[in-house]
């Protein structure tokens, strides 16, 4: 019996030397520095995300409060770009916290309604814009 406490001993003393080995200042110093170095990126990532997000949260209010002036070439090309735009930020937005998906579908829902307003006033404007030259030969 007094062997086996002894190896129990033994075990736990080794044990708490690796633990003690594990924590030591040196460790903890670099573990905390990789956590900052990593905290950093990440504040960055979020940052530079939530900027291209404001900006096109802006550019569909601006573009939204035009909707009883606005062209069909207009149009056009605004829904383009919005389209281009809406997917950039839609493989991003897994990636947001709860309030900035929120404030994303509220931005999809302003453009919706801009769009209805804009087709209800133009009329049914198709995406595809033609504009062909064709040259016919009179005999």
């Amino acid at each position: 019996m007094k062997m086996q406490s002894k190896f129990k001993t033994i075990g736990l003393a080794l044990f708490i030397s690796m633990f003690g080995f594990g924590c030591s200042q040196e460790v903890q110093d670099e573990t905390n520095e990789v956590v900052d170095e990593t905290q950093a990126e990440l504040n960055e990532a979020n940052v530079e995300a939530n900027r291209e997000y404001d900006e096109f949260s802006a550019w569909v209010t601006t573009n939204a409060e035009r909707a009883e002036t606005v062209t069909a070439d207009e149009f056009r090309e605004m829904r383009t770009e919005y389209n281009r735009r809406e997917a950039e930020l839609e493989r991003e937005s897994a990636n947001w916290d709860v309030e900035t998906r929120r404030e994303w579908e509220e931005t999809k829902a302003d453009w919706a309604r801009f769009e209805e307003r804009v087709q209800q006033r133009l009329g049914n404007v198709e995406d595809v814009d033609v504009d062909v030259d064709i040259e016919r030969e009179n005999q």
